[in-house]
């Protein structure tokens, strides 16, 4: 066979490659401009997607630093005691504000007493603000039962 006459062959993979670059790209030109798109990725970091499948898909979009992240830890539930002797106040952290709960320092720091935590993350970007209210509850053996009470978006005027 002739090298002339060979055509070189395409390669599946290296297009599909592309491909999911072109679409993270285009998904991160579009999230300033569709608040929708901020919405969806910021519950992607607030492990609150509407599906496993929601969350899987945003996998290669990478970790924006440009989202406001904030959590708050408190030993008693939101609105049990007066905001006057409230000694908790909101800390800020990089992306994915959950690892608090889910990685080893934070998660033996805060659960080691063995007592209920409550924790509350915010995440804002442009505007837009996702609000997670969570309840650890020890179950024993240094684990904890993640129970989600909320997970809502703030709208730019206040209301929920």
């Amino acid at each position: 066979m002739d090298t002339e006459t060979r055509r070189p062959r395409r390669d599946p993979l290296f297009v599909l490659i592309l491909f999911g670059v072109c679409v993270v790209t285009v998904w991160l030109l579009l999230m300033p401009f569709y608040p929708a798109i901020a919405r969806v990725t910021m519950k992607r970091f607030h492990l609150s997607t509407e599906s496993f499948a929601c969350w899987a898909i945003q996998a290669p979009v990478p970790a924006m630093y440009n989202f406001g992240n904030q959590y708050e830890i408190r030993d008693l539930p939101e609105g049990l005691i007066t905001p006057v002797l409230d000694s908790s106040r909101a800390r800020y952290i990089n992306h994915f504000p959950t690892r608090v709960l889910t990685f080893a320092n934070g998660r033996f720091s805060l659960l080691s007493p063995g007592q209920d935590r409550w924790v509350t993350i915010r995440s804002s970007y442009r505007g837009e603000t996702l609000e997670t209210k969570i309840h650890a509850k020890p179950i024993g053996g240094g684990r904890f039962e993640w129970i989600g009470e909320s997970s809502e978006i703030i709208s730019p005027r206040g209301a929920r």
